[in-house]
């Protein structure tokens, strides 16, 4: 029980901005079925600023950015995937004029790229599927600890650890489907599709580079069922 608990901790401390111990070895063991609540923080704190915003009529670009900035300061910065994982890499002179391919600032751009697509999304997406939306931060965290604890040796998770995350995805599924209905099959479907794609760099992935590796596909989830979302919103105004 001991260990469970200081799994728990550990999953906060690793993949959110809480300041909490970590704690090696067997107090490890199930730390992945954990992370999915870090995105539930995300879920209930942007829902929150949502009827917030819907209550003082804020503009929708407002809500849209604050959303955005939520997911960013819960995880500890861990969204700004361009600037964690390249920032120490950019070369400090010369910067205007190494080529793209020689320099590690596709990073930066690509995690512009990732807020622009999170932006224009939200923007064309309806009130009444926002809720949608945020479950996509729980979403991605459960298939990320399914790839973590199926395909990654240097994770070292329990076996007890994947039947928790498929009882989670089978609770979270059943009650998506309950409120939107065949609505949510397409976030959902798009979401395990990135899932499939990501099997070999998880498999590959050495012990150093897996934290990097979660990170990635996490913020490829939650970009892929956001722009799904918006898709679904689009084809259901025509």
């Amino acid at each position: 029980m001991l260990n469970v608990l200081k799994s728990f901790v550990n999953a906060f401390s690793a993949y959110s901005c809480i300041p909490l111990p970590y704690y090696e070895d067997e107090a490890d063991r199930y730390r992945l079925a954990f992370v999915p609540l870090v995105g539930a923080v995300i879920y209930w704190i942007s829902y929150g600023w949502f009827l917030l915003g819907w209550y003082r009529r804020f503009n929708d670009v407002a809500v849209s950015f604050g959303i955005i900035l939520i997911a960013a300061i819960v995880t500890g910065g861990r969204h700004v995937l361009g600037f964690v994982a390249y920032v120490d890499t950019i070369p400090t002179y010369k910067y205007r004029f190494d080529s793209w391919s020689k320099s590690r600032d596709r990073g930066v751009l690509r995690f512009l790229v990732v807020v622009s697509i999170w932006f224009i999304s939200m923007l064309n997406t309806y009130d009444f599927y926002f809720r949608l939306i945020f479950l996509g931060f729980i979403f991605s965290r459960i298939f990320m600890g399914l790839l973590s604890s199926l395909f990654s040796e240097g994770a070292k998770q329990s076996k007890a650890v994947i039947v928790l995350l498929i009882v989670e995805f089978c609770i979270l599924t059943y009650a998506g489907f309950n409120e939107y209905e065949l609505l949510m099959a397409g976030p959902i479907l798009v979401t395990f599709i990135t899932f499939l794609c990501y099997i070999n760099a998880f498999r590959r992935t050495t012990n150093k580079a897996l934290c990097l590796l979660e990170d990635d596909y996490i913020i490829t989830a939650e970009t892929a069922w956001i722009f799904s979302v918006a898709i679904v919103c689009l084809i259901r105004s025509v």
